[in-house]
C-alpha cells in the first residue's frame, strides 16, 4: 500500500511539474512591441483581450490585432520584426529561439490582413508564415504578406527567398528577391503588384524629426547582406 501511495505521489508530482512548464512556457515573453499606431491588442492564451502599447510584452501563442487606421511593430527574441497593417490579426504560433541552436523556430499565421517580416537571427529556413492558402519558409528575408478574404494570398519578396506551399492545388514555388505572387485556387502566378495597400506595411512608420517635420521611417533590412540581382521565382522543392 504504501509504494501505491508513493507512485501516486510520484506521478501528480510529475503532472504538476509539466503543468506548471507548460504555464511558464504561455507567459514567458518571445517579444516587445516597439511602436503602435492608433489601437492595437493582443489575447494571450488563457487571459483577456488587452490594448497594447509600446513596451509590452509578447507571449507565446498571443493573438495580435489591429483596427482601422491602425498599426504596430513587434521585435521578437533574435532580433526579428513583425510590422502589422490595419485591420489584420496575427497568431503567434510557436517562437523558441535560443543562440547556436538549429532547432530554434517560428510560426507565424495571418488569418486576415497585411504584415511585413524581417528575419532576424533565427535560423534560415526556420521562419514560417502560414494563411489560410498558403505555408512560406523564409532564409534571410524581408517580405510583404497579404491574407484576403477571397481566399489568396499575396506574397512579395523584397529580400532572400521565400518556399511557398500552395494549400489549394499542392504547387511547391521558390519566389526569389525582388518577385511577388499571388496564391490561390488557379496556382501560384506570378504578379507585377509590390505593394500591399497599406501605407505602414509597404513605407514603415513616421517619426518626427528633431525640427518637428515627419520622416517616412524605411523599414528595416536584416542583418543578412545580398547582392541586388534580377532573379525570377521557380518551381521546385521548399526549402528547408
Amino acid at each position: 500500500m504504501r509504494s501505491m501511495h508513493t507512485a501516486i505521489a510520484s506521478i501528480l508530482f510529475g503532472a504538476t511539474t509539466v503543468a506548471a512548464t507548460y504555464g511558464a512556457a504561455l507567459t514567458t515573453p518571445v517579444g516587445d512591441v516597439e511602436v503602435v499606431q492608433q489601437s492595437a491588442y493582443g489575447t494571450p492564451p488563457d487571459a483577456a483581450r488587452a490594448q497594447k502599447r509600446s513596451g509590452d510584452d509578447i507571449v507565446y501563442q498571443e493573438m495580435l490585432e489591429t483596427l482601422q487606421k491602425s498599426a504596430m511593430q513587434v521585435k521578437f527574441n533574435d532580433g526579428s520584426k513583425l510590422t502589422l497593417g490595419a485591420n489584420s490579426k496575427v497568431l503567434v504560433d510557436a517562437f523558441v529561439y535560443e543562440p547556436g541552436n538549429a532547432q530554434s523556430k517560428a510560426l507565424i499565421s495571418l488569418p486576415t490582413g497585411a504584415l511585413r517580416y524581417v528575419t532576424g537571427k533565427m535560423p534560415k529556413g526556420q521562419t514560417t508564415i502560414d494563411t489560410p492558402t498558403a505555408t512560406m519558409v523564409l532564409r534571410g528575408t524581408n517580405v510583404k504578406v497579404v491574407s484576403y478574404s477571397s481566399g489568396k494570398t499575396l506574397l512579395v519578396v523584397d529580400e532572400g527567398s521565400v518556399g511557398v506551399h500552395n494549400k489549394q492545388t499542392g504547387e511547391d514555388t521558390v519566389v526569389d528577391e525582388g518577385h511577388a505572387v499571388e496564391i490561390g485556387q488557379t496556382g501560384t502566378n506570378t504578379t507585377d503588384e509590390d505593394e500591399t495597400g497599406d501605407k505602414i506595411v509597404d513605407d514603415g512608420f513616421t517619426k518626427k524629426t528633431d525640427n518637428g517635420n515627419e520622416q517616412r521611417r524605411t523599414n528595416e533590412h536584416h542583418e543578412d547582406t545580398h547582392t541586388s540581382t534580377d532573379r525570377v521565382g521557380h518551381t521546385g522543392s521548399t526549402p528547408g
